[in-house]
């Protein structure tokens, strides 16, 4: 992978710029795309396939622009190669080639592309083409976002939290980094929706996705509405001792909040349970397994840990697991 050509992101007060994938052989050509993009994008460059998709998926790119003529696997190869990876497919492509046949442009949108754009290029239209694509781009992603967020709490919701899992688990296995899972569940939910009534346990599970919202961890985790009583979070780059200790501050959280509905004092406050699994990027076994099967080890670790008792905390590595 080659070095972003701009570094915004550095500064933690500066908003993160889009990301733009250039895919070029030839350097002269990058250097002159970047040139009409860097003022307003985060820039990456990749001069064949397999860095292009290595990029694209650690990078987490947002367009990309694609040459067609380039020795091994050609653009239109690349494109194909980008839409079947259910993690890539919705990355707005744009070729970007010198072929300036009809036929070579109706294949370009054949395979996938959103627009087609003829060398030699000029900064003024390649940047409002861009630009028009990000902003389709975006508004695709806000409607996406509401059919993927859950209407109570206002997390996303279970098929986004699969989503996730899935290109978080892929992206982990090409950069060689442990990724874990927490099942975060409310203990005896059922119980206290039959004593107090369901408004009540909506109350509790608003009160817990605001918690889990404001305190999961880095910026880069990922929380969502699992089931009716239980939360998940997505964990990248974090091994299982980081696990734990994460686990642990969302315990001690849940206690500090009192977790029970002011109207009734005399109901004991919820605790909660909190399951994990770690992939870790040596390990063999979880790579051909997926997401779901990863999914599907912390739900049982989970009730495993609510039948033992309250506030317990059940973690393990993906080698500790059964086969």
């Amino acid at each position: 992978m080659m070095e972003p050509v701009s570094s915004a992101e550095d500064d933690a007060l500066v908003p993160r710029r889009a990301r733009v994938l250039i895919v070029d052989d030839m350097r002269e050509n990058i250097h002159l795309l970047a040139a009409a993009l860097q003022d307003d994008y985060e820039v990456f460059f990749a001069q064949s396939a397999e860095e292009a998709v290595r990029v694209a998926v650690t990078q987490r790119i947002e367009l990309i622009l694609l040459d067609i003529m380039m020795p091994e696997v050609d653009g239109y190869e690349v494109c194909q190669l980008l839409k079947l990876d259910p993690t890539l497919a919705e990355i707005p492509v744009i070729f970007v080639t010198a072929k300036t046949a009809i036929e070579d442009e109706a294949r370009g949108f054949e395979v996938g592309g959103v627009d087609y754009i003829t060398k030699p290029i000029t900064p003024l239209l390649i940047r409002a083409r861009v630009r028009t694509h990000m902003e389709l781009r975006a508004a695709r992603e806000r409607l996406k976002r509401l059919a993927a967020q859950d209407q109570l709490t206002g997390l996303p919701n279970r098929p986004a939290f699969d989503e996730v899992l899935a290109r978080e688990l892929r992206r982990s296995q090409l950069e060689g980094e442990s990724l874990s899972l927490l099942l975060v569940g409310l203990d005896g939910f059922r119980g206290f929706n039959d004593r107090l009534g369901y408004r009540a346990g909506d109350r509790c599970l608003k009160q817990m996705a605001e918690l889990l919202w404001r305190r999961s961890g880095r910026p880069v985790d990922f929380v969502a509405r699992y089931t009716a009583a239980v939360f998940g979070l997505i964990c990248p780059n974090t091994d299982q001792a980081q696990a734990e200790d994460l686990a642990r501050q969302l315990l001690q959280l849940v206690a500090d909040s009192a977790m029970s509905i002011d109207d009734y004092p005399a109901a004991s406050a919820l605790t909660a349970s909190v399951s994990g699994v770690t992939a870790q990027a040596a390990a063999s076994t979880w790579q051909s397994s997926g997401a779901a099967r990863l999914a599907e080890e912390a739900e049982r670790l989970l009730a495993q840990a609510q039948r033992a008792g309250q506030g317990q905390l059940w973690i393990s590595t993906w080698d500790d697991t059964p086969a």
